[in-house]
């Protein structure tokens, strides 16, 4: 699946975010907080992340449920400083301030292993959402598995990650 430039995403779920950003924004505007209903992407809502950078802190506003059951925490209300020592948290964060900073549109592949065994290959896309004038604040973020897609597994991010594959970037 395409997005133009030369950006593709392997997920369904992936696709179905970066519609929906793009329906929502507006000529050179990003979409805002307020043109955000959560309802609109019910279909994809239980792999859906919502970051807010607070200072030089992200904080998860949402984590969706499939998410949750599929690590077996619920990283509502955390910031990601808690995890700042995982390399994971790192990976993440260092795209989570990409993604703001550009703006821009972020596409990773990574694998993550499991305290069960199997390496899990999972596709990330991360699209900026403004603040009410226009600043870029959230990121918007749907992450679905693209192999092992029905295990449950509980892994501990700092000994299961494995590592990138690749990332896209697309500029806004």
């Amino acid at each position: 699946m395409g997005l133009g430039l030369g950006m593709k995403l392997k997920t369904d779920g992936a696709q179905a975010l970066f519609t929906y950003w793009e329906r929502l924004k507006q000529s050179a505007r990003l979409p805002s907080t307020a043109d955000l209903d959560l309802v609109d992407i019910a279909p994809i809502l239980a792999n859906i992340m919502v970051y807010e950078k607070i200072d030089d802190d992200f904080s998860i506003r949402f984590f969706g449920t499939e998410l949750v059951r599929r690590i077996g925490i619920d990283l509502t209300g955390t910031n990601m400083s808690l995890y700042q020592d995982d390399p994971l948290c790192r990976l993440t964060v260092n795209h989570l301030n990409q993604v703001l900073d550009g703006p821009l549109i972020l596409a990773a592949e990574f694998n993550a292993g499991t305290n069960e065994g199997p390496v899990l290959e999972i596709e990330q896309i991360m699209v900026p959402i403004a603040d009410k004038n226009g600043a870029p604040l959230c990121v918007l973020s749907h992450a679905t598995r693209t192999k092992d897609t029905n295990a449950i597994v509980t892994l501990e991010l700092t000994e299961g990650f494995k590592g990138l594959i690749g990332v896209q970037t697309l500029n806004l």
